[in-house]
């Protein structure tokens, strides 16, 4: 059926037939013992074969074709119902997008059905010991050696490092070049010998991000994304896309179970009547509804090719800030029982964990402080911040280390 042929009833009733077949709705009690990931990849399997992966997506690459309000229809059906944890997001909204943006027919061939398909888990290996907020810093070097890169390296914060299949990149492949100017984005198979992940616990007792090592990490000249020493075009592009990305998964507000989560939990603590309590969480509502059509909006932009990339930033920094927010409204309903629980309580520990996992909210997908510059300049049209090295090639090994 070609997209002008799908009717908007017909695709809504579909949706919601499907979504009902296949997942439970909130506020029903389940039992699932598969792990996160597990869930996530079995869901979109099912997604892919009822044609409701990559709605928008071309449909020579496994996407349905179809403008952008049929993905809003998906979206407002789903919000009835429990969805897997967001572990291909990733792939599914950063790097698969970055492909179709950037990449050449043939990975668009190879990456993009397997991702629409569930079956590759993607990672970004970008940030590095000395190279977080300064992405463009990048030390990982790759070597041309004939038909391949030789990547030797190190990278930290990666998300999901120990499930992905694939990563996405960012490797300085000449060094003599200004730092934005030699750097190339690769594609890595995670399976490639030379790869070491290791896990890094946070103060929440998770492990979701990893250190990744790099040696002698061969990869075909082919998986370069891009043009040679191009990929800070390509990296801008995808940093894009994952602020895009990160600003749809905060706009819940409550953590897990949303909003409505806190509204219980206010109920439960007979806090409703309270003039400050209901004013909270009325402000918590308006600003989850915002970003949510501001999303929404930003979304339709970029489809249209009419976005200027900054209004990403915007809706990274309003989540951000709602994350945290609703983090320590919650703590404050909560009371004592947010920092002390019966262990018979399956939920108990639930408003201290997002606390303490809201502080991420900051740094993920680029911090505060670099978002707020990246407004100031694509939004505001500020004048660039001078930067010291901004023409300087990359320092020499003998440099860098003080000798």
């Amino acid at each position: 059926m070609a997209p002008g042929d799908v009717e908007e009833d017909q695709f809504r009733a579909d949706a919601l037939a499907f979504l009902e077949a296949t997942l439970p709705k909130k506020g029903v009690r389940t039992d699932s013992t598969s792990n996160g990931v597990t869930r996530a990849r079995a869901y979109q399997a099912c997604l892919a074969e009822a044609g409701f992966a990559g709605i928008t997506w071309p449909i020579q690459y496994g996407g349905r074709g179809l403008p952008g309000f049929f993905q809003r229809i998906f979206d407002t059906a789903a919000r009835g119902f429990q969805l897997p944890p967001r572990s291909l997001e990733i792939g599914l909204g950063m790097c698969g997008p970055t492909i179709l943006a950037h990449g050449s027919e043939e990975q668009k061939h190879a990456f993009i059905p397997p991702l629409l398909r569930g079956e590759h888990v993607w990672c970004e290996l970008f940030s590095e010991p000395g190279a977080g907020s300064d992405l463009a810093g990048v030390q990982t070097r790759a070597v041309r050696d004939g038909d391949t890169w030789v990547l030797d390296g190190q990278k930290v914060w990666t998300s999901g490092a120990q499930h992905s299949d694939f990563a996405a990149c960012l490797a300085r492949t000449d060094p003599d070049r200004p730092k934005r100017q030699g750097i190339t984005m690769l594609i890595v198979d995670m399976r490639t010998a030379g790869i070491s992940v290791r896990p890094l616990r946070q103060m929440t007792g998770d492990a979701h991000f990893n250190e990744v090592f790099l040696d002698g990490v061969r990869v075909p000249v082919e998986n370069a994304v891009g043009d040679t020493n191009g990929g800070w075009r390509v990296a801008r592009t995808m940093l894009a896309f994952e602020r895009q990305a990160l600003s749809g998964m905060g706009s819940g507000g409550g953590g897990k179970g949303g909003f409505n989560a806190l509204v219980a939990l206010a109920q439960a603590r007979h806090l409703t009547a309270h003039p400050g309590v209901r004013q909270q969480l009325a402000d918590l509502r308006i600003r989850q509804m915002v970003l949510r059509y501001l999303a929404e909006f930003e979304a339709a932009k970029r489809r249209s090719g009419t976005s200027m990339g900054g209004e990403a930033s915007l809706l990274k920094l309003a989540m951000a800030r709602l994350v945290q927010d609703t983090a320590d409204v919650a703590v404050g309903l909560a009371g004592m029982g947010a920092a002390a629980w019966d262990s018979s309580d399956i939920q108990g520990g639930r408003w201290c964990a997002q606390l303490l996992s809201a502080q991420s909210a900051s740094i993920g997908g680029g911090t505060n402080e670099i978002v707020r510059n990246v407004i100031a300049e694509q939004v505001l049209g500020l004048p660039r911040e001078e930067e010291g090295d901004i023409i300087a090639p990359v320092a020499s090994d003998a440099r860098r280390h003080g000798s």
